[in-house]
């Protein structure tokens, strides 16, 4: 719309320019000359004459349909949890406060201040006895000094996909417009293991769940190998990777090398007995604390996967799983130290949030 206002204001410009180098043209020529009808051009040649300006004056509108009040009325009603559309708010202020608005009304009110319509994140259930122990974990690390997460080596799992997988973005298109989205049925994808502590960050592993990388191990019970990874399969990440490489990075940090922590998920290969054992006698200073279940949202670690991810969508293409390996390879070296740091040395400020939630979730 604006576009074919400063249009049409060229025109009527170019009309009255035309008119004042040759006044001897008539309507007529001007208007084929611009485009226009000898009408148009008539009009605005005599308000230039006439020293009127050749622009279109203000004009008031039509007063808004909700006032100040109604628009509060509106986004407060769109808080309410049984209001979970704009025609749901809609029908609740005319019941309520008999106050009549179209669901588009209702929608731009939001709009302006800044609301959008969303769907909440899906997180797992949390249960008196998940609060319990999410509440007593983040207590017990609220008690150890501010610098002692740096002896930390945080540790976890991630599946990377080849395609995105999520839910396209919305957009505002016509329903000719609307386009289609490629998405495959199976998409590859690449299961990795990597710790990240407050000096750096260990190599990657990449383990079964990646494409075409099947278990070398078979599960003593179905007599099948392993689907996933199983304890034996975890025993190697331990001694091949996380216990190695938490020596060098320690090491070269010249600090805590002979006190530094493991910190694992309670994944159930994860807890076994041997790999327990392996990680007291190997690990300078053992496994810190069970971390409590259903907790991703506790673990730095989490949001260095969401980057890394991010990342990995947003600046490469990778087209094969090795590719999908060399891209995530890249990514890893690419990691800030100043990310590792804010990571650590925030994770008190976490812990403090969990206990003033009572153990709910949190956004970190």
């Amino acid at each position: 719309m604006a576009k074919g206002i400063v249009a049409l204001q060229k025109l009527r410009e170019q009309a009255a320019t035309l008119k004042k180098y040759h006044p001897d043209w008539s309507f007529n020529k001007i208007g084929k000359k611009i485009g226009c009808r000898h009408s148009f051009v008539s009009r605005w040649v005599r308000r230039d004459q006439a020293c009127e300006p050749l622009h279109d004056q203000s004009r008031s509108g039509r007063p808004p349909k909700a006032d100040a009040a109604a628009q509060e009325h509106i986004v407060m009603a769109a808080q309410l949890p049984e209001c979970r559309t704009a025609a749901d708010v809609a029908a609740k202020l005319q019941q309520d406060q008999h106050l009549s608005f179209s669901v588009t009304t209702v929608k731009r009110v939001l709009r302006q201040h800044g609301l959008q319509h969303l769907s909440p994140v899906a997180r797992p259930m949390l249960t008196d006895s998940h609060k319990l122990a999410r509440v007593k974990f983040a207590k017990a690390v609220l008690r150890t000094d501010k610098t002692s997460k740096r002896r930390w080596l945080n540790t976890d799992s991630k599946i990377f996909h080849l395609h995105k997988m999520g839910r396209p973005l919305r957009r505002w298109c016509s329903p000719g417009a609307r386009g289609t989205v490629p998405r495959p049925k199976h998409s590859i994808a690449a299961h990795v293991y990597m710790g990240i502590c407050y000096w750096g960050v260990t190599k990657l592993m990449f383990v079964t769940g990646t494409h075409k990388q099947v278990s070398k191990f078979v599960n003593p019970k179905s007599k099948r190998l392993y689907a996933g990874v199983g304890s034996s399969e975890y025993s190697e990440v331990l001694s091949q990777m996380f216990v190695p490489e938490g020596n060098r990075l320690f090491q070269q940090a010249g600090q805590w090398a002979d006190k530094w922590h493991l910190q694992q998920d309670n994944a159930k290969p994860h807890k076994t007995a041997t790999n327990m054992a392996y990680i007291a006698e190997n690990v300078p200073g053992g496994h810190f604390l069970t971390w409590p279940a259903c907790s991703p949202d506790m673990s730095p670690i989490e949001n260095m996967w969401a980057w890394m991810e991010g990342k990995l969508h947003k600046e490469y293409q990778p087209k094969n799983v090795e590719e999908l390996k060399d891209s995530l390879e890249q990514i890893r070296q690419s990691i800030p130290a100043s990310m590792l740091h804010n990571m650590f040395d925030g994770f008190q400020a976490r812990m403090q949030r969990v206990v003033d939630l009572d153990g709910e979730y949190i956004n970190m």
